[in-house]
């Protein structure tokens, strides 16, 4: 029987980098207005993600890796991914 401890550190490890890669994937598609908001959504996912990977990885955790694979494909698709103009709300 698991307890509250390894729930918490598999939800950690699932649930951090599927919402980062959410935020990513809503920055980039949404325009207009949302798009504002859906990069405003992102960049606090980022300031998580990145607090959080650097708790994994001076605590030498379990699921350091993906923390920083997240961390990684979440800055790199930033710059990769074509988005649209969110310049253009007014």
């Amino acid at each position: 029987m698991t307890d509250l401890s390894q729930i918490t550190s598999m939800m950690d490890a699932i649930l951090l980098p599927l919402m980062g890669c959410v935020t990513l994937m809503f920055a980039k598609l949404c325009h207009g207005e949302t798009a504002r908001w859906a990069e405003r959504q992102f960049f606090a996912a980022l300031v998580v993600i990145t607090i959080v990977t650097l708790r994994t990885v001076i605590l030498c955790d379990d699921s350091w890796l993906l923390h920083t694979a997240t961390l990684g494909t979440m800055t790199v698709g930033a710059l990769v991914i074509p988005g649209y103009d969110s310049s253009l709300a007014a």
